[in-house]
């Protein structure tokens, strides 16, 4: 007996799998180059290089290991050029070196991150983007350390590191631009609550950031930048019934020091602390946003609001426009046997809505429309409608409206060889302005036309594409007038089955006023190449000739050129791919 049953436990346990490994994902380099030839160098200059001299190598990291209940996510893609937003064409500028460890890790332009997972434990190292919140968090790269539990319905996550590394403050020197600087920006964030998935969650956000005044020598200018101090608290809720209603809010409070080296508050608030300590550029205001929303079986209908105090701030969302309150009707519905889909919402804004800046609230409205018909199984339309109105009752009486109309018919059609797509789309924008004391009146019309052809071989590899595109813009009272032509024909052509060509010719003609056209060339080239079952390599070559017309004589130039101007622009980009 006791035989037979270790004869059983020795078979069960062979029965039992063990837990596969598997790894997926991507990794791959990259390498962009940028040329910029001008065939003459006076001043001003006849056109402003766009990109950095540099050649740019980047790589990319992103393998996904699993096991079992065990996952390990992988994010690197990185540069190991001195290249990000403050400092855009980063090596060769005098007082800058070669970036070190920390500054690489830290550059806004690159990630490192791993998101070790077990079960309802995730760890969070190296660069993540976590976005707790619409009044919180935001979506910022921070680069540090913190985890996420979620074990039955309980939710906890936390998370410290850099937002924003440490930039000196770089004077200008012809031809660099230097460099504002900035400090370096340290952020925690945290929440808690209780979630059912698909049902309902609610909980708590806490965030606080600081830039550390020391982290730069010499500081960024005071007029410029200054250290700042901010902290966040809010409350969560959404939920979603089985009868189609869902309802969301989040109420925050914002603590925020716009500068941390200004005098000390003669009377502080005591309800500051231990959040931040407080000086005279010290606010405290409060936001908040909710929705509420009915789901139908073909239909859809909801409301939105939202209020910002004049003092609320979230480093999270650094041009957020606070002191505003707002409001929005939303619906959607089909119509004629599901043949018609129709999204649109309508509502209004309103600015300086506790007075702080002035003595009257200004105004916008803000409506969109959106109509899809199907009318049969070759035409369809899509028409769209977006108002934008602006109004601010001070002495200056300044008023804006801006209406957008577009209109994109699509027509389809195929015999036993081949099928045809034309699809031609018109819109229609105008922006007017009006201010009352001083009088003046602005007005800005655009025509935009667009006519496609895709036809699409049965019996053929080739897959080519044409395009015709008409541009009108005029204004008053500056007469302006702006028209361009464009026409494309691009061409995809996969030659085997591990190399497929792609190709695309662009003529345009760009005419302002009485001045002769500017004309231009673009071509564009490149591939895809698989080289293995899971390697390949792309190719993409862009050169770009513009010729000026009278526009840009060379007898306005210094010293006088003889000639015409022109430019010829180059990009490359190419790099090799590696799927798992």
């Amino acid at each position: 007996m006791l035989m037979l049953l270790l004869i059983t436990t020795m078979v069960n346990a062979q029965q039992i799998k063990k837990p596969k490994l598997t790894v997926t994902g991507t990794a791959g380099v990259w390498y962009e180059g940028y040329g910029l030839d001008l065939n003459t160098h006076s001043t001003p200059t006849i056109y402003t290089q766009r990109r950095p001299w540099n050649l740019v190598v980047r790589f990319s990291f992103q393998p996904v290991v699993s096991i079992g209940k065990f996952s390990m996510p992988f994010n690197f893609n990185f540069s190991p050029m001195q290249n990000n937003f403050v400092m855009p064409f980063g090596g060769g500028i005098p007082g800058i070196g070669t970036q070190n460890l920390w500054q690489l890790l830290t550059n806004p332009m690159n990630s490192f991150g791993v998101a070790p997972k077990y079960k309802s434990t995730q760890f969070l190292l190296g660069t993540q983007y976590l976005k707790y919140s619409t009044l919180s968090t935001g979506d910022l790269g921070i680069f540090g350390y913190g985890l996420a539990l979620s074990p039955g319905n309980f939710r906890f996550k936390f998370f410290k590191g850099v937002s924003q590394r440490a930039v000196n403050y770089l004077a200008p020197v012809i031809p660099f631009p230097g460099t504002v600087g900035a400090y370096e920006r340290i952020h925690w964030m945290a929440q808690i609550g209780l979630e059912k998935e698909g049902s309902y969650f609610a909980g708590f956000n806490f965030v606080k950031s600081k830039d550390k005044a020391g982290s730069v020598t010499p500081s960024p200018l005071p007029s410029l930048i200054d250290p700042q101090d901010n902290m966040i608290v809010t409350f969560l809720a959404n939920t979603t019934s089985k009868n189609g209603w869902l309802y969301n809010i989040e109420v925050g409070q914002s603590f925020h020091t716009r500068n941390q080296l200004a005098p000390a508050t003669v009377s502080p608030l005591k309800d500051y602390k231990p959040f931040i300590n407080q000086n005279i550029s010290t606010n405290r205001d409060n936001a908040f946003v909710t929705g509420l929303t009915k789901k139908g079986k073909d239909w859809e209908i909801g409301g939105k609001m939202a209020y910002y105090g004049a003092g609320y701030y979230s480093a999270g969302y650094q041009f957020l426009s606070s002191d505003r309150f707002e409001y929005s009707v939303n619906t959607r519905f089909n119509a004629f046997k599901k043949k018609m889909n129709v999204v649109a919402s309508i509502g209004q804004r309103v600015g300086n809505w506790s007075l702080t800046s002035g003595p009257k609230r200004s105004k916008q409205i803000i409506a969109n429309a959106n109509v899809f018909t199907q009318f049969n199984d070759h035409l369809s339309m899509n028409v769209s409608f977006n108002n934008f109105g602006f109004s601010a009752p001070s002495i200056t009486g300044y008023k804006s409206v801006s209406n957008e109309l577009s209109a994109n018919p699509t027509y389809t059609w195929s015999n036993t060889t081949m099928s045809h797509l034309i699809s031609a789309t018109y819109t229609w924008s105008k922006y007017d302005e009006t201010i009352i004391l001083p009088y003046s009146f602005t007005t800005n019309n655009t025509h935009t036309a667009l006519l496609l052809y895709v036809p699409t071989f049965f019996n053929k590899k080739i897959s080519p594409d044409f395009s015709l595109m008409w541009f009108k813009n005029t204004s008053i009272p500056s007469l302006a007038d702006l028209t361009l032509w464009s026409g494309s024909i691009g061409l995809s052509w996969p030659i085997s089955k591990k190399l497929n060509l792609k190709n695309q010719l662009q003529y345009n003609s760009i005419k302002s006023q009485a001045f002769t056209a500017n004309k231009n060339i673009m071509a564009i080239a490149g591939f895809d190449w698989k080289l293995q079952k899971k390697l390949s390599w792309q190719y993409s070559m862009n050169i770009s000739i513009l010729r000026f017309g009278t526009e840009k004589p060379g007898s306005s130039l210094t010293p006088i050129f003889a000639g015409i101007p022109q430019y010829i622009e180059s990009t490359l980009r190419t790099g090799l791919l590696y799927k798992w």
